[in-house]
Protein backbone atom coordinates (compact mmCIF):
# COMPACT_ATOMS: atom_id res chain seq x y z
CA UNK A 1 0.00 0.00 0.00
CA UNK A 2 1.31 3.22 -1.17
CA UNK A 3 0.46 6.96 -0.08
CA UNK A 4 -0.16 8.38 -3.53
CA UNK A 5 -0.83 12.19 -2.49
CA UNK A 6 -2.74 13.99 0.24
CA UNK A 7 -4.76 17.37 0.65
CA UNK A 8 -6.70 18.94 3.25
CA UNK A 9 -10.08 17.83 3.22
CA UNK A 10 -11.66 20.07 5.10
CA UNK A 11 -11.12 22.92 7.89
CA UNK A 12 -13.42 22.46 11.47
CA UNK A 13 -13.81 25.51 13.28
CA UNK A 14 -16.66 27.06 16.05
CA UNK A 15 -17.87 30.54 15.34
CA UNK A 16 -20.01 33.08 17.27
CA UNK A 17 -20.82 36.55 17.64
CA UNK A 18 -23.27 39.40 15.94
CA UNK A 19 -22.28 39.45 12.67
CA UNK A 20 -22.56 35.38 12.02
CA UNK A 21 -26.19 35.42 10.65
CA UNK A 22 -25.89 32.00 8.68
CA UNK A 23 -29.91 31.18 8.64
CA UNK A 24 -30.03 32.39 11.99
CA UNK A 25 -27.48 30.75 13.71
CA UNK A 26 -25.12 32.95 16.13
CA UNK A 27 -23.16 30.00 17.77
CA UNK A 28 -21.84 27.30 15.90
CA UNK A 29 -19.48 24.77 14.84
CA UNK A 30 -18.73 24.53 10.97
CA UNK A 31 -17.16 22.13 8.85
CA UNK A 32 -15.88 24.26 5.69
CA UNK A 33 -14.58 22.37 3.25
CA UNK A 34 -11.22 23.41 1.77
CA UNK A 35 -9.86 24.08 -1.79
CA UNK A 36 -6.70 23.91 -3.46
CA UNK A 37 -5.42 27.21 -4.60
CA UNK A 38 -3.40 26.82 -7.71
CA UNK A 39 0.55 28.09 -8.63
CA UNK A 40 -1.32 31.53 -9.87
CA UNK A 41 -1.62 32.41 -6.50
CA UNK A 42 1.83 33.57 -5.56
CA UNK A 43 2.39 31.32 -3.42
CA UNK A 44 5.37 28.58 -3.94
CA UNK A 45 4.71 25.04 -2.70
CA UNK A 46 0.90 24.24 -2.19
CA UNK A 47 -1.94 26.04 0.09
CA UNK A 48 -5.63 25.56 0.55
CA UNK A 49 -8.45 27.83 1.73
CA UNK A 50 -11.70 28.29 2.77
CA UNK A 51 -13.99 31.29 3.33
CA UNK A 52 -16.50 31.88 6.30
CA UNK A 53 -19.61 34.26 5.19
CA UNK A 54 -19.94 36.88 7.89
CA UNK A 55 -22.93 39.63 8.06
CA UNK A 56 -26.27 39.53 5.66
CA UNK A 57 -25.60 37.78 2.61
CA UNK A 58 -25.09 39.94 -0.63
CA UNK A 59 -24.30 38.02 -4.16
CA UNK A 60 -23.29 41.26 -5.04
CA UNK A 61 -20.35 41.64 -2.71
CA UNK A 62 -19.99 38.65 -0.57
CA UNK A 63 -18.76 39.38 2.91
CA UNK A 64 -16.55 36.76 4.51
CA UNK A 65 -13.28 36.04 6.29
CA UNK A 66 -10.38 33.88 4.16
CA UNK A 67 -9.04 30.93 5.91
CA UNK A 68 -5.81 29.68 4.67
CA UNK A 69 -3.15 26.33 5.95
CA UNK A 70 -0.41 25.14 4.32
CA UNK A 71 -0.52 22.01 6.06
CA UNK A 72 -2.10 20.35 9.64
CA UNK A 73 -0.40 22.46 11.97
CA UNK A 74 -1.53 25.87 11.83
CA UNK A 75 -3.86 27.93 9.86
CA UNK A 76 -3.87 31.35 8.84
CA UNK A 77 -6.68 33.51 9.01
CA UNK A 78 -7.64 37.13 6.84
CA UNK A 79 -10.57 39.44 7.46
CA UNK A 80 -12.69 40.45 4.54
CA UNK A 81 -10.29 43.36 3.72
CA UNK A 82 -7.41 41.00 3.13
CA UNK A 83 -5.41 42.16 6.06
CA UNK A 84 -3.75 39.49 8.06
CA UNK A 85 -5.63 39.22 11.77
CA UNK A 86 -3.65 36.02 12.89
CA UNK A 87 -2.45 32.40 12.85
CA UNK A 88 -4.26 29.41 15.21
CA UNK A 89 -3.13 25.98 15.90
CA UNK A 90 -5.44 23.32 15.51
CA UNK A 91 -6.88 22.05 19.26
CA UNK A 92 -5.43 25.06 20.84
CA UNK A 93 -8.70 26.16 21.64
CA UNK A 94 -7.52 29.71 21.62
CA UNK A 95 -10.52 32.05 20.17
CA UNK A 96 -9.47 35.16 17.42
CA UNK A 97 -12.02 37.96 17.49
CA UNK A 98 -12.16 39.13 14.20
CA UNK A 99 -14.76 41.84 13.29
CA UNK A 100 -17.60 41.10 16.33
CA UNK A 101 -16.55 37.11 14.92
CA UNK A 102 -15.15 34.83 17.42
CA UNK A 103 -13.55 32.25 15.95
CA UNK A 104 -12.05 28.97 17.23
CA UNK A 105 -10.68 26.22 15.61
CA UNK A 106 -10.97 22.87 16.45
CA UNK A 107 -9.45 20.52 13.60
CA UNK A 108 -7.95 20.63 10.00
CA UNK A 109 -9.43 17.94 8.28
CA UNK A 110 -6.84 15.59 5.95
CA UNK A 111 -7.61 14.02 2.82
CA UNK A 112 -5.09 10.88 1.58
CA UNK A 113 -4.94 9.02 -1.80
CA UNK A 114 -3.78 5.41 -1.18
CA UNK A 115 -3.19 3.29 -4.18
CA UNK A 116 -2.70 -0.81 -3.12
CA UNK A 117 -0.70 -2.90 -5.68
CA UNK A 118 -1.13 -6.20 -5.82
CA UNK A 119 1.59 -7.74 -8.74
CA UNK A 120 1.68 -11.68 -8.60
CA UNK A 121 4.91 -11.68 -9.90
CA UNK A 122 6.64 -10.43 -7.08
CA UNK A 123 7.10 -13.91 -5.26
CA UNK A 124 9.17 -15.23 -8.30
CA UNK A 125 11.53 -12.04 -8.24
CA UNK A 126 11.93 -12.64 -4.53
CA UNK A 127 12.55 -16.57 -4.83
CA UNK A 128 14.84 -15.37 -8.19
CA UNK A 129 16.89 -13.19 -5.69
CA UNK A 130 17.26 -15.55 -3.30
CA UNK A 131 19.00 -18.58 -5.67
CA UNK A 132 20.97 -15.94 -6.68
CA UNK A 133 22.27 -15.70 -3.45
CA UNK A 134 21.89 -19.17 -2.10
CA UNK A 135 24.26 -19.96 -5.41
CA UNK A 136 26.58 -17.25 -5.16
CA UNK A 137 27.62 -18.94 -1.74
CA UNK A 138 27.88 -21.94 -3.49
CA UNK A 139 30.02 -20.61 -5.85
CA UNK A 140 32.70 -19.75 -2.94
CA UNK A 141 32.61 -23.45 -1.53
CA UNK A 142 35.59 -25.63 -2.64
CA UNK A 143 35.19 -28.68 -4.82
CA UNK A 144 37.86 -30.82 -6.50
CA UNK A 145 38.10 -33.97 -9.16
CA UNK A 146 40.62 -37.27 -9.05
CA UNK A 147 40.73 -38.94 -12.24
CA UNK A 148 42.52 -42.29 -12.65
CA UNK A 149 42.78 -44.44 -15.54
CA UNK A 150 44.93 -48.07 -15.08
CA UNK A 151 46.40 -49.15 -18.68
CA UNK A 152 48.46 -52.27 -17.74
CA UNK A 153 51.10 -51.05 -15.17
CA UNK A 154 50.63 -47.38 -15.37
CA UNK A 155 48.31 -45.65 -13.33
CA UNK A 156 47.24 -42.47 -14.97
CA UNK A 157 45.75 -39.60 -12.49
CA UNK A 158 44.42 -36.13 -13.63
CA UNK A 159 42.54 -33.74 -11.86
CA UNK A 160 41.15 -30.23 -11.37
CA UNK A 161 39.49 -28.01 -8.91
CA UNK A 162 37.98 -24.28 -8.57
CA UNK A 163 39.96 -22.88 -5.65
CA UNK A 164 43.33 -23.32 -4.38
CA UNK A 165 45.29 -24.61 -7.42
CA UNK A 166 48.51 -24.83 -6.50
CA UNK A 167 47.33 -26.34 -3.25
CA UNK A 168 45.46 -29.16 -5.04
CA UNK A 169 48.71 -29.34 -7.26
CA UNK A 170 51.07 -30.06 -4.00
CA UNK A 171 48.28 -32.29 -2.20
CA UNK A 172 47.88 -34.42 -5.55
CA UNK A 173 51.62 -34.72 -5.90
CA UNK A 174 52.26 -35.87 -2.16
CA UNK A 175 49.28 -38.40 -2.52
CA UNK A 176 51.23 -39.95 -5.81
CA UNK A 177 54.77 -39.89 -4.06
CA UNK A 178 53.17 -42.06 -1.05
CA UNK A 179 51.89 -44.88 -3.38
Amino acid sequence: MYQTDWSLAALKLRAQGQQLELGGVKDETFSLPMAALGADSGVSGRIWGTFLPIGTPDPARPRGLSILARDLQSVVIYDEAGEFVGVRRPGSKKPLDVGGVELVIEDVIGASGLQIKMDPGVPFVYAGFGGLIVTTFISYLSHSQVWALQNGDVLYVGGRTNRATLDFERELSDILDKM
